[in-house]
């Protein structure tokens, strides 16, 4: 055993939005643990920012706490029980590696606990089998494992939704999930991706991936009918939710076809109304939900970025230094529909 690794850096919320960073006391070291040294970590714009702005929804987060769950790096300390991948693989010392949640510190709130400077990983710290670390491929970056998380939970909502060859699918929310989807989508087999939102920036990234495009926002016509311009005079057969927005919910049918599905894929902070609900019924639609992700999604998505299948560079907006991180939540905060992605860099 060793105790190297006993204190960190860290980003801390003393309380909602008042992020500092200072050291901290981690979780003790045994057997059984693999420390991971963090390179590169990334603030969330959904849980992360709920818990920064105190509206996490969750009984079990308090303040202060240690908020995150994005953070990869260098594999620094091997105990000689310690866990290994999904996919089996045995760390040793200088692996590069998604981290990923920390769920227990001494002395603070794990609110996920990814923004550490140790990430210690044990059955006691990760329990969930989701939590384990995933090697990083020698030509992935960690600025492009940093955000395969959200691609991940995009993943486990493609899979759980069922994507067919040749379907047609809409994707509403071109956030970090939203774009992961359309990628993964096409990957899936759909024959047609159309991303919607209502930002023309966010839109002008999905151009990369998507067949198509849908402004919600502009006027000319009602979105249901602009859709069926777009795709031949059909509705979509599959509709992936993943804006976050509670207001989107009940039009959710207008898009999808009699027999089709609907993914909610988003955090919804807000109770979700599903008015008319005759609509959805008489339809006969199909309706799921997903949250986080599987066992094996980490390594699934890291090896398409691996093999030149999934652009995972596209997603990350600006990089700061850790130092810098507490402004970093404040501009997130104020321009966050600008901004896919901050990560902050924990060297130097």
């Amino acid at each position: 055993m060793t105790t190297d690794f006993n204190r960190g850096k860290a980003i801390i919320l003393e309380k909602p939005k008042q992020p500092v960073v200072k050291q901290i006391d981690v979780a003790p070291v045994d057997d059984e643990t693999v420390v991971i040294e963090t390179k590169f970590s990334g603030i969330s714009t959904g849980t992360e920012m709920a818990v920064y702005a105190g509206r996490s929804g969750c009984d079990s987060v308090y303040y202060p706490c240690v908020p995150g769950y994005e953070e990869v790096g260098e594999v620094v300390y091997v105990g000689k029980n310690a866990v290994k991948s999904n996919t089996g693989h045995s760390f040793k010392v200088g692996d590069r590696a998604m981290a990923n949640e920390v769920r227990r510190y001494p002395n603070l709130c794990a609110a996920w606990g990814g923004q550490t400077q140790y990430a210690v990983k044990n059955p006691t710290t990760c329990p969930p089998l989701m939590d384990r670390p995933a090697k990083i491929p020698d030509n992935v970056s960690y600025e492009e494992a940093a955000v395969t998380y959200l691609a991940c939970v995009a993943k486990k909502g493609i899979d759980r939704v069922g994507v067919q060859p040749g379907e047609t699918v809409l994707v509403i929310g071109m956030g970090n999930i939203g774009l992961s989807a359309v990628q993964l989508a096409r990957l899936a087999g759909a024959e047609r991706v159309i991303a919607a939102d209502v930002h023309e920036g966010r839109l002008d990234l999905a151009t990369k991936y998507a067949d198509r495009t849908l402004n919600f926002a502009r006027r000319n016509g009602k979105a249901e009918t602009r859709l069926l311009d777009l795709n031949d005079g059909k509705k979509a057969d599959v509709v992936i939710e993943c804006s976050g927005n509670p207001s989107v919910i009940p039009n959710l049918p207008l898009y999808v076809r009699p027999g089709g599905r609907i993914h909610l894929q988003g955090q919804y902070r807000d109770p979700i109304i599903i008015t008319q609900y005759n609509m959805w019924n008489n339809n006969d639609l199909t309706v799921s939900c997903s949250i986080a992700m599987n066992p094996g999604n980490k390594e699934e998505v890291l090896q398409l970025i691996a093999d030149g299948k999934f652009d995972a560079k596209s997603l990350v907006t600006k990089t700061v230094h850790v130092d810098d991180a507490p402004a970093a939540y404040k501009e997130l905060e104020e321009n966050g529909y600008d901004i896919l992605k901050i990560l902050i860099n924990w060297e130097g």
